[in-house]
């Protein structure tokens, strides 16, 4: 046996494991499952533990080389530095999904106890190395200073207690009722809500916690949300995503918070209507004398009572007529209180159950091989040396591949890379990068299959007789989710036979349904557990070929024996694909003589992500038109009177799927580039052309208009730094970005500050929008700078690890302002606007710079960026 200090206690490791990397010891081992696994080699640093008080990538440790040393995890840290990071943390919002937050604070106590007092360049030093998907860096950089000065004062406080209550099963006879589906409330006073929307990071459980706060007037502290799951009445799905016609259970687009909106607030004060009625019978006083605050309900008399004590009666009364949610004159929190992110807590204490983390008895592991073109087939599978390694179980042919099941991760990877495998490339998509954007290229020119999607006025004319026009093609490659916890699925075959699933699914039916094609069950008899996820961009939305088909499929081929967790390696994870389409955009504008533009041709080239989608597909997708390929591109937010969108369906072999901002992404770079274009060719402002498109939309004119007053832009100022521009009234808000942009003597560029304004309405918590922003211009970012899938000859993935898809970090962060306007209207889009805007407001930034203009991205293919 091995013996490792951890946590200041000794623990003992089978020698088998002396090679095995600390992170699966810890995890697999020993069940230590605070410290995450992002990418298994080294690049970004999820897996951080402390050995000997340095920060360190466990990954890259094997358990022999640890013998000795004094091994520290997120579970078992303590002291001074670690009790300052940790209140940072918390009151400064930092946490997003949460998944590399154990790593991040590791590495943040780390830095502090060696240097009390870092500065910016110490700080970006010690952690560039920590890789955050949801784009926390400015906050981290924040909280750092903050816990220093924490450290200096010795004024550190205690996070919230973790404990959450057990959520009783919503039982089939509850269903009907206009209330219990969504709030219960216990005798202590508990408010149980279960919520249709995953949380992913973007911070719904957050929002949801302040209004039904607010629609209930009690603490914050009380309400308790929960993932909720499948269960339908004649009327609909109970959890049905309002704004997709309630057709089915799906976060996506933005919409969470309007679904919140439209659907919580009645249901609250259903429920405090109720609840007001039970006091009223309980206290014999009429229901307009009783007054409410924090959850006690008082009678003019002074006698009261609390929302617990009258729980019950009110669960069995109906509801009273003429219920109405708040006016938004009576808010109290919504708008006015930022609450601190509700699960914060247990994600920086490492106490969150992502999937990865979850474990039934008996639970073995299995990674999947995919092959290493899209749609090849295995042909023939040697799996002796295999299954002669201690801890591999079973070796499994399924649908997508070879699935490698073993005691632990690290068993289940070792068997993998001892497969030897050939493969059937008969249906394979074998063209590389290149060929498939020649192939886009091809059809815009050619017109080919070309769809109309929006036609107003007569375009042909207006652009054959306008005095300035600019004809330009802009493309973007595939992109791929990269969430920080890699693709992960797990299953058990309960005693009663029904299947229980747990996946961070952004689409509770669609994991159903993949589970009873997988399984052969129907769909009454599976049951879908939503566990948080560990970032999501979409990907989660698959209905089919995904981790939860794959350990479905495992474990019935071994007889439901054992429940089956399968688990991605990070290559395997870009080898499964389902990526953002490629696609390619030729814009056709013009303006007259004095500047106006008066006709805008807008084609695209793109395979659909709608038709990925059931259920809702038949509303995304009508007369062969894929919404979700066109927006952005069919509603600009400008008045432009002669306009066509046409699009064409791209068919090729590799797997697509909806990414955060989903078409808005590709159709704003090529439209908000070439209004530059446009603007430049008749010899205006890029912001005054845009001004002049905006008079007929005042929120988006007030954005762009902020954004330029607060960036300085002055036209023809000489100023050695180029500024970009770019605006959006997508996803029901309204938006503009200003860029700024400079190169250094190796002539690279780099991003030095983004401006941004947003009118999205009502905001709920207004510094988890702002922090949704934030990240939305570092993922924007990422993509535009680098973000590229690389398929070589033959298309052979190449792009397999975070060395190949650089992400952004903290190093490279550029300042960011964030401007968030006033308004009444009702809440708009918040996780996704910032997006689409980045990519354009940078290229129209180096083109005001440098002169070059970016219609290709990443941009490093064409400038090198730092």
């Amino acid at each position: 046996m091995l013996e490792l200090n951890v946590n200041q206690a000794t623990v003992s490791v089978d020698e088998r494991f002396e090679k095995t990397p600390l992170l699966w010891a810890l995890r697999d081992v020993l069940g230590l499952r605070g410290t995450k696994f992002g990418c298994g080699a080294g690049f970004c640093a999820a897996c951080t533990v402390l050995i000997d008080g340095k920060a360190t990538k466990s990954c890259q440790v094997p358990v022999g080389r640890a013998v000795g040393k004094a091994i520290v995890t997120v579970e078992g840290i303590s002291g001074a530095a670690v009790d300052a990071v940790r209140t940072a943390w918390y009151t400064g919002n930092v946490v997003q999904c949460g998944y590399c937050q154990p790593g991040q604070t590791l590495a943040a106590t780390s830095l502090l106890t060696a240097n009390p007092a870092p500065d910016d360049e110490a700080i970006n030093e010690a952690m560039n190395g920590n890789l955050c998907r949801c784009g926390t860096y400015p906050r981290i950089r924040s909280a750092i200073h903050h816990a220093s000065g924490i450290l200096a004062n010795g004024t550190s406080s205690a996070l919230p207690q973790v404990n959450e209550s057990p959520v009783p099963p919503l039982l089939d006879s509850e269903l009907g009722d206009p209330v219990h589906p969504y709030i219960k409330i216990t005798a202590h006073g508990r408010v149980l809500v279960r919520s249709s929307q995953i949380e992913m990071g973007q911070g719904i459980n957050t929002g949801l916690t302040t209004l039904i706060a607010e629609e209930l007037d009690v603490a914050p502290e009380v309400v308790q949300v929960t993932q909720a799951s499948g269960g339908a009445t004649e009327a609909g799905p109970v959890y049905g995503n309002l704004m997709m016609a309630n057709l089915t259970q799906l976060t996506g687009g933005s919409t969470s918070t309007q679904t919140f909106w439209a659907r919580y607030r009645a249901v609250a004060a259903m429920a405090r209507a109720r609840l007001l009625a039970a006091a009223s019978e309980r206290l014999g006083v009429p229901v307009g004398e009783l007054h409410v605050d924090v959850g006690i309900i008082s009678a003019p008399d002074g006698r009261h009572v609390s929302f617990g004590d009258v729980a019950q009666r009110a669960e069995q009364m109906p509801v009273p007529t003429g219920t109405a949610p708040k006016e938004p004159s009576q808010y109290r929190l919504i708008g006015h209180s930022d609450l601190r992110r509700v699960e914060s807590a247990a994600k920086i204490l490492g106490k969150t159950h992502y999937t990865i983390d979850i474990a039934p008895p008996h639970v073995r592991t299995a990674v999947v091989l995919h092959a290493p073109r899209f749609g090849a087939k295995v042909l023939t599978v040697d799996d002796k040396a295999a299954l002669s390694l201690p801890g591999v179980v079973a070796v499994v042919p399924i649908s997508n591949g070879i699935g490698v099941v073993g005691e632990t991760f690290d068993d289940a990877q070792r068997g993998l890379r001892a497969l030897t495998v050939t493969w059937d490339d008969a249906s394979a998509e074998t063209r590389s990068s290149e060929q498939l954007a020649a192939e886009h290229r091809r059809i815009l020119e050619s017109g080919d299959g070309m769809l109309v999607a929006r036609d107003q006025g007569d375009v042909t004319v207006e652009l054959a007789r306008a005095a300035y026009s600019v004809d330009a093609v802009y493309e973007q490659p595939f992109l791929a989710h990269a969430a920080m916890e890699p693709n992960n699925a797990v299953c058990q075959m309960r005693e009663d036979g029904r299947l229980d699933v747990w996946a961070s699914t952004q689409g509770p039916e669609y994991t159903a349904m993949a589970a009873s094609v997988a399984s052969g069950l129907p769909r009454d008899r599976i049951d879908v557990h939503v566990t948080l996820a560990g970032g999501a961009f979409g990907l989660h939305s698959s209905h089919g070929s995904d981790p939860s088909s794959e350990a479905v499929e495992i474990a019935r081929a071994m007889r439901w024996e054992h429940a089956i967790k399968v688990q991605s390696l990070r290559e395997e994870d870009f080898k499964s694909g389902r990526f953002r389409p490629m696609s390619a955009q030729r814009v056709r504008a013009g303006t007259d003589a004095q500047g106006a533009v008066t006709a805008f041709h807008h084609e695209l080239a793109a395979k659909p992500t709608g038709s990925e989608l059931p259920i809702v597909s038949n509303i995304l997708v009508q007369n062969g038109v894929d919404f979700l390929t066109v927006t952005g591109a069919v509603d600009p937010p400008y008045a432009i009177p002669n306009m066509r969108v046409r699009v064409a369906n791209v068919t090729h072999g590799v797997p697509v799927m909806t990414m955060r901002s989903v078409g808005n992404s590709p159709s704003e770079f090529a439209r908000e580039s070439a209004v530059d274009e446009l603007a430049l060719a008749a010899n205006m402002d890029p912001v005054a052309i845009r001004r002049r498109m905006l008079s007929d939309n005042p929120r988006t004119l007030q954005a762009l208009n902020m954004v330029a007053d607060i960036i300085g832009w002055r036209p023809d100022t000489a100023r050695g730094r180029g500024i970009g521009f770019a605006c959006s009234d997508g996803l029901k808000s309204h938006s503009a970005a200003a860029v700024e942009v400079t190169v250094d003597a190796q002539q690279r560029i780099h991003v030095e500050r983004v401006v941004f304004a947003l009118d999205c309405g009502i905001k709920l918590t207004p510094d988890l929008v702002r922090a949704q922003v934030e990240g939305g211009i570092l993922f924007g970012l990422s993509a535009a700078l680098w973000g590229e899938i690389i398929l070589g000859d033959g298309g052979e993935i190449v792009t397999r690890n975070f060395d190949r898809y650089q992400l952004m970090r903290m190093r490279t962060t550029p300042t960011i302002d964030v401007h968030l306007i006033e308004s009444t209207e009702e809440p708009g889009g918040v996780g996704e606007v910032s997006v689409p805007l980045v990519a354009p407001a940078v290229a129209n930034a180096v083109f005001n710079l440098t002169g070059v203009r970016i219609r290709r991205l990443p941009i490093n293919k064409t400038l090198r960026v730092h």
